[in-house]
């Protein structure tokens, strides 16, 4: 029988990344049917082991081939030689080179709690094998673990972030990030921008585009035949304040509806979040990150996961970051990631059951 590969990437080893791994993986209970994959660097893990005592089952393989692949323990891909390959061929500033002449002959000694080179060469060698590999159909899902958006533009200086990486990747123009957690799930219309940015960011088109993702989310993986997806105002307390409730917002909803989404709003967001919360919405689609987010996350943060949509595989994430102060101090609160994984496997089975009934 066919086996999804679900694929973990082991985010900045200088943070909360390899130890919430770690950890979603000593309880962490599988259904059977999949393949797990991590990627990463060996030293990483052996370091984790070392230090905290927490080890992992894993299978180094040479190379991502199904006949390599076991089911029975975490196959493990070592991203080193890539990491080596990104560290010597960027082009880094004088000084930058000078600081890390060193490093760059490839040792891996990672540097714990900081933004630094060997970080942003390992953390984005995981991400970028993850990526292509799920864009050219080897990987059927991707569970990402934070990584430093500041410490990977030391080797890529246009770095966003996962989300955009992903959809570059794999060349998907329309994508959005979801927030999903059992009683509140939020997508956002605009992401890693300055506030000042986002009302000329806005438009119909944008905000239609993640209503209408939204909706197909629902409907495709929680079966949700006509979901209620309520719409964020931008302003507080709506036109009341700001002319882009009619002028943008009003009209992306009006074309959602003609379209059959039930899609409401503009809704001012003081009071909406809490209406969501109470079960009135199945999701609420939010202007930008923080007006999301800061709800979201007071209500969801240990159980919270982040999946991107619009990509041709799944991906799902914890909905924290990389916790540098806290990094190899056994502190690290692995619930997040242990929901990321169980999501991305519901998803996967969900997304099989879904193909399969479609070629029936």
């Amino acid at each position: 029988m066919y086996q999804p590969i679900l694929a973990v990437t082991m985010g900045d080893p200088g943070g909360i990344g390899p130890e919430v791994i770690a950890k979603a993986f000593q309880d962490f209970k599988s259904p059977g049917g999949f393949y797990y994959l991590l990627i990463g660097v060996s030293e990483v893990f052996e370091f984790l082991k070392e230090e905290l005592g927490l080890e992992l089952p894993l299978h180094p393989i040479p190379t991502l081939h199904r006949d390599f692949l076991r089911d029975d323990s975490i196959n493990f891909l070592d991203v080193k030689e890539e990491a080596a390959w990104l560290l010597k061929n960027k082009n880094l500033t004088p000084s930058l080179r000078s600081e890390n002449s060193e490093k760059l002959k490839g040792e891996f000694v990672f540097d714990i709690g900081k933004v630094s080179l060997p970080n942003a060469a390992m953390s984005l060698a995981a991400l970028k094998v993850a990526a292509y590999q799920a864009a050219t159909g080897l990987v059927e899902a991707v569970v990402t673990a934070p990584v430093n958006k500041t410490t990977i533009r030391l080797i890529d200086p246009r770095f966003h972030g996962h989300t955009e990486y992903l959809a570059k990747v794999s060349r998907t123009k329309a994508f959005a990030m979801i927030f999903v957690s059992d009683r509140l799930k939020v997508t956002l219309a605009t992401i890693h921008v300055p506030l000042k940015k986002v009302s000329r960011m806005i438009t119909p088109e944008l905000i239609l585009e993640k209503i209408e993702l939204t909706d197909q989310f629902l409907k495709n993986y929680f079966q949700h035949p006509e979901p209620k997806i309520a719409v964020c105002a931008l302003n507080p307390h709506g036109s009341e304040t700001g002319p882009e409730e009619e002028a943008v917002i009003l009209q992306a909803v009006r074309q959602a509806q003609k379209e059959n989404i039930q899609a409401i709003g503009p809704l001012s967001a003081d009071q909406l979040f809490y209406d969501a919360y109470q079960g009135r919405f199945d999701a609420v689609v939010s202007m930008y990150h923080d007006q999301g987010l800061a709800p979201f996350k007071m209500m969801a943060f240990h159980e919270g996961v982040n999946v991107t949509l619009g990509l041709p595989y799944i991906r799902t994430s914890p909905d924290h970051g990389t916790a540098f102060d806290i990094a190899y101090q056994g502190k690290a609160d692995s619930r997040s990631m242990k929901a990321a994984l169980e999501l991305a496997q519901k998803l996967c089975l969900r997304h099989k059951n879904t193909s399969a009934q479609k070629h029936k």
